[in-house]
């Protein structure tokens, strides 16, 4: 089987860079890098071995988005290059694509015994590293969106890209505030290299499946902050918050953007009175929250919880420690019991969808 490396980063020139030094490293590999033009609707495919390009083709989408991406092309490229029995792909994803849509479909390469998948590389730039994480740029506004309606933060790309990562590869030092921002979100399981000191074959072990299944779950937020093992510098600071009991619907609006809309990264699942079945998920990041209905508890495999790791970098972790709190049902609130929730207008409607379909 084939090792299968994934390069993700925001900037297009790490991400040459990346493929260009393991095609280097690694004798008889191949480097498929994809773009996406959403103003013209295509997808160009650069083909790369240690001898040149084997092949540069632009194509239409049916839609210039990254699934379109993945089903039209990415995959039945990875499939076909495979069947030419190379040392290894690196597979250089669209700029600004999160690893972790990806990595769900290379799974099922791997089920057939085509690939194996080995690491994936995050090459982060470190100049503006804090703003970048922390700021609220969005993509359009610096011409790195993937589609139209690409609405997302840069932040939010840039941690997404961070957790999925096995790897983070770095073109410089960042400052302080920078390493205390990767010390804090960086995956238990992340290391961090300079760029081109990485270690190409170690790159090449296959991980482990159900890992990769679980890379981007709430329910399995494994940054290095969460367990309190990272201790807080330069004023970065996590805090994991739990609890059975359910958000309060009015009080959760109220305290919204305390929990999520400070620069750094919130993350995990809640439920409400309203919708006791479903399990609702929670991200923030880049200034950004956005809340949506994940599956239902029976489908996720545990018991409704509310549970949040909150990472921030300026304000003090007790507040958000006293706001998680203050959103929660009280005891004389669940003293009626959820049938006295039933009916309820909760107001979220336009985030989790009416009730009906979302439980």
């Amino acid at each position: 089987m084939i090792p299968v490396i994934t390069c993700c980063s925001v900037d297009e020139v790490l991400r040459a860079s990346v493929g260009a030094g393991l095609l280097l490293d690694l004798p008889g590999a191949v480097v498929v890098s994809h773009d996406i033009d959403h103003g013209g609707g295509t997808l160009r495919r650069l083909i790369q071995g240690a001898e040149g390009i084997r092949d540069d083709e632009t194509r239409p989408l049916d839609h210039a988005c990254l699934g379109c991406a993945l089903r039209e092309d990415i995959l039945p490229t990875v499939r076909d290059l495979a069947a030419t029995n190379p040392a290894a792909i690196v597979l250089a994803l669209p700029v600004t694509a999160e690893p972790v849509p990806v990595l769900r479909a290379l799974v099922e390469l791997a089920d057939e015994g085509i690939i194996t998948i080995g690491a994936v590389i995050s090459a982060v730039a470190t100049g503006d590293l804090a703003w970048d994480v922390c700021g609220d740029d969005l993509l359009t506004e610096r011409g790195l969106a993937l589609s139209e309606d690409d609405e997302r933060a840069l932040g939010e790309v840039l941690v997404r890209q961070i957790e999925g990562a096995d790897v983070v590869l770095l073109d410089g030092t960042p400052d302080a505030l920078g390493e205390a921002l990767l010390d804090h979100l960086s995956p238990v399981r992340t290391e961090r290299s300079p760029l081109h000191e990485v270690d190409a074959f170690a790159l090449l072990t296959p991980r482990d499946r159900e890992d990769v299944l679980h890379r981007g779950d709430p329910l399995t937020d494994h940054r290095a902050g969460a367990d309190g093992c990272v201790p807080c510098r330069e004023g970065v600071w996590t805090v994991t918050l739990e609890s059975w009991r359910p958000f309060h619907p009015e009080r959760l609006r109220e305290n919204l953007e305390i929990l999520g809309g400070r620069p750094g990264r919130s993350r995990g699942v809640f439920w409400l009175p309203t919708r006791p079945h479903t399990a609702c998920q929670w991200e923030g990041a880049g200034g950004q929250i956005s809340l949506g209905d994940l599956a239902t508890w029976q489908d996720v495999g545990c018991d409704a919880c509310t549970r949040m790791v909150v990472t921030g970098v300026e304000g003090e972790a007790e507040e958000v420690v006293a706001a998680f709190h203050a959103s929660l049902l009280t005891d004389v609130e669940l003293a009626d019991g959820l049938r006295a929730w039933a009916g309820e207008d909760d107001g979220f409607d336009p985030w989790l969808g009416e009730r009906h379909q979302a439980a």
